[in-house]
């Protein structure tokens, strides 16, 4: 009885310390760096980069893990002068191939992200021109206010939840804030 109680005593032990083991060393993959970077969104990973201009972007974005589409489409179509402190950014974002889903749009000024919104509403002449697929013209358009003082140069991005970028320029050749 006394042997008995010693192997199954031994056994205990030895799976015991085994699990526990097991337990100390697992990494604790809510809080490792890979996973923290890989839970967040894309949009997410995008806004902690540091872009100061469009030279910047392609960098920032493969830091990310964003890679340049030219299947996406957008403009910006005007940036108005609210008051001294805000200006107003109004335009199109697009996935010709998408859904309904609402894209992303990042604003940054001197480095740091300053703005961001999403696509909301329909653009009749942006679906004609370049033909969106049913659904996609659901979430095209974009409109908001940030602040950005008189002649400073904001970069404006388009983000899709694929993991897929696009620098949102202007056909008016708009460098600056007004």
């Amino acid at each position: 009885m006394r042997r008995l109680i010693l192997i199954v005593s031994g056994m205990v032990a030895l799976f015991g310390s085994f699990f526990l083991t097991l337990w100390l060393t697992t990494p604790d993959t809510a809080t490792s760096p890979s996973n923290v970077v890989s839970n967040r969104s894309f949009t997410e990973r995008l806004a902690t980069q540091r872009i100061s201009n469009y030279s910047d972007l392609p960098g920032a974005a493969a830091d990310a893990g964003l890679r340049f589409s030219e299947q996406l489409k957008g403009n910006v179509d005007g940036i108005d002068r609210v008051n001294e402190h805000d200006v107003h950014m109004g335009g199109w974002f697009a996935d010709p191939q998408g859904d309904a889903t609402p894209l992303h749009i990042l604003v940054f000024i001197k480095g740091t992200m300053v703005a961001a919104a999403e696509t909301k509403g329909e653009r009749p002449d942006v679906t004609r021109a370049i033909g969106l697929a049913f659904g996609a013209e659901k979430n095209v358009a974009f409109s908001f206010n940030f602040n950005c003082g008189p002649g400073v140069q904001p970069v404006v991005v388009g983000v899709d939840e694929k993991g897929r970028y696009f620098p949102l320029q202007s056909n008016l050749q708009f460098k600056q804030c007004p």
